[in-house]
């Protein structure tokens, strides 16, 4: 006989299914910190070997032509005192990492005395955001640093005269590029110089510059103790101590001192990147603003910062800590933001003869 006594189904209290969810909050809340930081050193050597596939295009091209590559020659101008420019050294070196049918749509090689080459002048850049059109609008891996938001984005950029932005140039007045997370180190300023390593004459000149052509014999400091490229992400927004200051461009330089100009692969004046220091906001308080407005004046205070601190002639990452950056001799080493402005400055200058201290 069947018994009489009722049965119920086993099922969670409110109470218990509470407890379960906070757990399991508690569980992934400890989880997700080590996640991400997974994540981040996945993306901090993509971004190094990214770097090193630099660093050997960069040998490749030297042992094709028995040097490096111009940062970019803007030391032509014509009898009218008309100036131009080539397109930059992330240009020349695209046949060595896999981008020939690229390199095939720019006009090269710049020659001076021959107009040839100039970067914002079609073929090399129609300013508009169509790669077939404008091969500088295409977006290149290599030149995207995983961890930085700016992905190859395409912007549109502008020369004026004001004091804030180079140029102007022959060519078109705007051009339209694809961002690069890295720059290449053209120098240092002479005021960097006379600041932080007083008394000391030294050719300021870093191996992708824009007056001349380096060899490796040149490099008289030795390659493992000279920067040849360094990261520079976040274009075409400008960042500054990790919050983002403006929007994207169109910038008005004469408002503001904070204008993104170089930070784009195929864009000359990536190879035209002199270091200049910064304060430790980036020039905020220096300039009396606050992030999302417009500021007066320009972050390159001469201050002792050049890692992090504001993406405009300086160096900028988005990895805790520092960046990375490419060597003569072709290996990658990270750099914390915290180096001495000076050892800053004879690892840019190739032949100091000077004792680079540690780091």
């Amino acid at each position: 006989m069947l018994s009489a006594r009722s049965s119920k189904c086993k099922a969670f209290t409110l109470v218990e299914l509470l407890v379960v969810i906070a757990i399991i909050g508690v569980l992934v809340s400890l989880i997700l910190p080590a996640v991400q930081k997974v994540r981040e050193a996945a993306n901090r050597m993509s971004c190094s070997n990214n770097l090193k596939q630099m660093g050997l295009a960069l040998h490749l091209y030297h042992d094709s032509y028995q040097k490096f590559p111009y940062g970019a020659n803007d030391d032509y101008r014509d009898s009218n005192g008309n100036c131009y420019s080539s397109v930059p050294w992330g240009v020349f070196i695209l046949p060595y990492i896999e981008q020939s049918n690229l390199y095939a749509q720019f006009s090269v090689p710049f020659t001076t005395g021959v107009i040839t080459g100039t970067f914002n002048n079609p073929p090399n850049n129609t300013n508009v955001a169509t790669p077939s059109l404008n091969p500088g609008a295409a977006a290149v891996k290599t030149y995207m640093c995983p961890s930085s938001p700016s992905q190859g984005q395409v912007y549109q950029d502008t020369w004026d005269n004001n004091g804030n932005a180079y140029g102007p140039y022959i060519g078109n007045s705007s051009w339209t590029v694809s961002a690069s997370d890295y720059i290449a180190i053209s120098g240092v300023t002479g005021g960097f110089v006379g600041t932080y390593l007083p008394g000391v004459s030294i050719n300021s000149n870093g191996v992708l510059n824009d007056n001349y052509q380096v060899k490796i014999a040149d490099i008289t400091d030795g390659t493992s103790n000279t920067w040849l490229v360094g990261e520079c992400a976040g274009a075409p927004n400008v960042y500054v101590t990790g919050p983002l200051l403006m929007a994207m461009p169109p910038y008005n330089p004469a408002a503001t001192g904070y204008y993104i100009s170089g930070n784009a692969w195929a864009d000359e004046t990536n190879g035209d990147q002199w270091l200049a220091g910064t304060d430790f906001d980036g020039g905020l308080a220096t300039n009396g603003c606050t992030p999302g407005n417009p500021c007066p004046g320009s972050p390159l205070t001469g201050g002792p910062c050049i890692i992090n601190c504001v993406n405009i002639q300086g160096f900028f990452s988005f990895h805790p800590g520092g960046a990375n950056f490419l060597y003569c001799d072709g290996h990658v080493q990270f750099v914390t933001k915290t180096i001495d402005p000076k050892t800053a400055i004879l690892l840019v200058a190739y032949s100091d003869y000077q004792i680079i201290p540690e780091y």
